[in-house]
C-alpha cells in the first residue's frame, strides 16, 4: 500500500495535478504549492487509483450514500459508487430555478448516512458548505473521505461542526514523497513547511459552527 501511495503521488505530480509557485489559490491567498485535481479527468488510471483508495477509507466508515463536494470531486464520487454500487447524490451549486429546484439531484430518504467526498481541505469551508446543504435536506452526515488534507486548519474546523476527515495523503507526507522521488528539493520542503505553520484557519475565520 505504501508503494502505491508513493507511486500515485508521483503520477499526481507529473501530470501537473501539483503545482508550485507563487500562486494565487484564492483572492488575497496564496500558496507556494497547489493542487489541481480537475485535470485527473484526463487521466482514467489515476482516477481509478484515487477512487480505490478512498474507497479503502470509506469501507471503515458506515454510510448509504455518496456526496461528492463540486466539481472536482464528483468524479471520484462517481467511480466509486459504481465501483461499490453505492448511491450517489449530487449538491449543485446553486438551486434549480425551474421544474424541480432542487439543491440536491438524486433519490434519497431522511437520515441516510451521506459520506462526503472531497479533493482538497484547506480552510475546510467549501467541504461544510456542502454539510451544511445535504444537513438541511435532512441527511446525516459525519464522516468525509478526502483526498488531500493541506493540515492548516481545515480538518479542525470540520471535527468541531460534527465531520470527521480520513484523507489520502497529508500535505506533509506527500511533499517527503516528491522530494525522495527526486521530483521536488529539500528547499521546497521548508518553503511548503513554514507556509503551512503561518498560515492556519480555524474557527475565528468566521466558520459557524453547523447543526447537524
Amino acid at each position: 500500500m505504501v508503494c502505491m501511495l508513493k507511486e500515485l503521488a508521483v503520477q499526481l505530480f507529473d501530470v501537473g495535478a501539483v503545482r508550485l509557485g507563487d500562486i494565487e489559490a484564492k483572492v488575497g491567498r496564496r500558496t507556494p504549492i497547489y493542487f489541481d485535481l480537475r485535470v485527473v479527468v484526463s487521466h482514467p488510471k489515476i482516477m481509478m487509483a484515487i477512487a480505490q483508495h478512498l474507497q479503502i477509507l470509506a469501507s471503515e466508515i458506515d454510510h448509504d450514500i455518496l456526496c461528492g463536494v463540486p466539481y472536482a470531486a464528483l468524479p471520484f464520487a462517481a467511480v466509486m459508487s459504481v465501483n461499490t454500487n453505492t448511491p450517489m447524490i449530487m449538491k449543485r451549486k446553486e438551486t434549480k430555478l425551474y421544474a424541480t429546484k432542487k439543491i440536491l439531484e438524486g433519490v434519497f430518504e431522511q437520515n441516510q448516512k451521506c459520506l462526503v467526498v472531497e479533493d482538497v481541505v484547506t480552510s475546510g469551508g467549501s467541504l461544510l458548505e456542502t454539510v451544511h446543504t445535504l444537513r438541511k435536506e435532512g441527511l446525516s452526515v459525519t464522516d468525509a473521505v478526502i483526498v488531500l488534507e493541506r493540515e492548516q486548519g481545515g480538518a479542525s474546523v470540520l471535527k468541531a461542526n460534527g465531520v470527521a476527515v480520513k484523507s489520502i495523503f497529508t500535505m506533509s507526507e506527500l511533499v517527503k514523497i516528491l522530494r525522495d522521488a527526486g521530483r521536488i528539493s529539500d528547499e521546497t520542503v521548508e518553503i511548503v513547511s513554514d507556509h503551512i505553520k503561518e498560515c492556519q484557519f480555524g474557527m475565528k475565520d468566521n466558520f459557524e459552527p453547523i447543526i447537524q
